[in-house]
């Protein structure tokens, strides 16, 4: 079922599969802020108490949409002849999360068929005059969120309609809820090294051995009482799976090829929340002094896409 509703006066759309009920709010980018487990009674992602604190805070709930993700140096760099510089935003004079967290996009679709919900927005850069002077390119950016009784699947779509080729890092800033009970949880995520950041948490072109983060590779997973990370993982020949599990309760967070960073943030020590956060470049991979191979620093040539996906399954004992 899916149902379109207001929200405190904003404009949403509700998916309901099974126990699954998952809520999209195209107005303010395009952000799925709410997933919620009837089955367990408990909320999956951290959810806003209103739009208004979605507006300001974008980054904050949900799953934030980041094109590029996370920082750029001074929020500029240059790529084939052409120079880009993006609006400042940090108060250390660099951008962080890119242009599409609070821009509204379009719902092209949605059918249900089955029980499986199906929905899809897009958002086409051209229209938005802010992002064309950071990023000069014409993108189409389609969307399509599939829900089922025990999975949400993420597919994007990124067309290049300009002339151009375009530098494309993209990202999530997904926020699990930990209910503040942390020793409850494990995470399993198979990496390969850890990037070394300088003191403005971008990556020094170092990666180093995982250290006191091994237990990730581990069938058992890093527990994640007294754990504060904010780090930036190489997945390398890992697999392309986020595995973040409780007595009864397994999410799986699974990431295409494309995908080859994932950061880890508790925003301190872990309690309420963690972030999983799948990337396609590093952070600041344009200026990250590495071999495109592994910063994921790549560009769709005109007329082409980019076809990126994220699958969350929802396993209960």
């Amino acid at each position: 079922m899916i149902k379109q509703e207001q929200w405190q006066g904003i404009p949403v759309y509700t998916m309901t599969s099974g126990s699954l009920t998952a809520s999209l709010c195209p107005s303010l980018g395009n952000n799925l802020y709410r997933l919620y487990d009837g089955a367990a009674e408990r909320e999956i992602l951290r959810v806003p108490d209103s739009p208004e604190t979605l507006r300001q805070t974008p980054g904050h709930y949900g799953t934030p949409l980041m094109l590029p993700p996370n920082r750029l140096r001074h929020g500029a760099f240059a790529y084939r002849g052409q120079t880009y510089q993006f609006d400042i935003n940090t108060p250390n004079g660099h951008h962080i999360h890119g242009f599409l967290r609070n821009h509204a996009w379009q719902v092209t679709r949605f059918t249900e068929e089955d029980g499986v919900c199906t929905l899809v927005s897009v958002l086409r850069t051209a229209d938005y005059a802010d992002i064309m002077r950071q990023y000069p390119h014409e993108l189409e950016i389609a969307m399509t969120y599939t829900l089922t009784p025990d999975s949400l699947v993420q597919h994007v779509a990124i067309r290049n309609l300009g002339n151009t080729a375009a530098p494309l890092g993209f990202g999530l800033h997904t926020w699990f809820m930990l209910d503040g009970e942390p020793e409850q949880w494990s995470l399993r995520l198979p990496v390969e090294s850890i990037w070394e950041l300088d003191d403005e948490l971008m990556p020094t072109g170092r990666r180093l051995p995982l250290g006191d983060f091994a237990g990730l590779n581990r069938p058992e997973g890093l527990a994640l009482k007294g754990v504060n990370l904010d780090a930036v993982f190489y997945i390398g020949n890992g697999a392309k799976q986020a595995d973040l599990v409780k007595p009864g309760c397994k999410l799986s967070y699974r990431v295409s090829d494309e995908y080859k960073h994932w950061v880890i943030f508790t925003m301190g020590t872990a309690d309420q929340f963690i972030c999983l956060e799948p990337y396609t470049w590093v952070t600041n991979a344009p200026n990250v002094d590495e071999a495109p191979e592994i910063t994921g620093l790549r560009a769709v040539e005109p007329g082409d896409a980019l076809q990126l996906e994220v699958a969350l399954d929802i396993e209960r004992a």
